[in-house]
């Protein structure tokens, strides 16, 4: 279910969030329903009443959590496509062997001071094997940034390149 729900874009993950509300809609409208209409069909229409939005919602769910997926899976296909992402990603698999180091916390929070500036929340930080560069993700998207000047500076692709290969 992890798996599922892995943000890999950011209209995907919000497409699936809505098919589980989708659902979880239909399942309150089916008790609503047998609730004030449940006097009324005693003679077994009651549980068709009931069932029949869980199931037709449950339908409608599962349907915008597959859009979803599809969406995710188009942009791992385009990212097996793109040399670029593909470097990236590379990257990012040679810096989880190095994510379990611990980042330390002046560190941690200068980068997450420079957000803050800009009212974005870094959802992680993780090191590279360059001691001055950090992987953080936000939003669903990552970005390189690099320590040790006066400010963090965040790295153009061609930068991540030539420091990663």
């Amino acid at each position: 279910m992890g798996e599922l729900f892995a943000k890999r874009t950011g209209i995907g993950f919000a497409l699936k969030v809505v098919g589980l509300a989708v659902i979880a809609w239909g399942i309150i409208q089916g008790f609503i329903f047998i609730m004030t209409f449940g006097g009324v069909f005693s003679n077994g229409i009651g549980i068709g009443s009931f069932l029949y939005p869980i199931f037709t919602y449950s339908i409608y769910g599962i349907l915008i959590i597959g859009f979803g997926e599809v969406i995710d899976l188009l942009q791992k296909i385009h990212d097996q496509n793109d040399p670029k992402a593909q470097a990236l990603q590379s990257i990012e698999d040679n810096s989880v062997t190095i994510a379990n180091a611990s980042i330390p916390l002046s560190i941690a929070q200068e980068i997450k001071d420079y957000y803050s500036t800009k009212n974005i929340w870094a959802d992680s930080i993780s090191p590279t094997k360059t001691s001055n560069i950090f992987i953080i993700k936000i939003n669903g998207r990552t970005e390189y940034i690099e320590l040790g000047g006066l400010t963090p500076k965040i790295l153009s692709e061609e930068e991540t390149t030539r420091y990663f290969g």
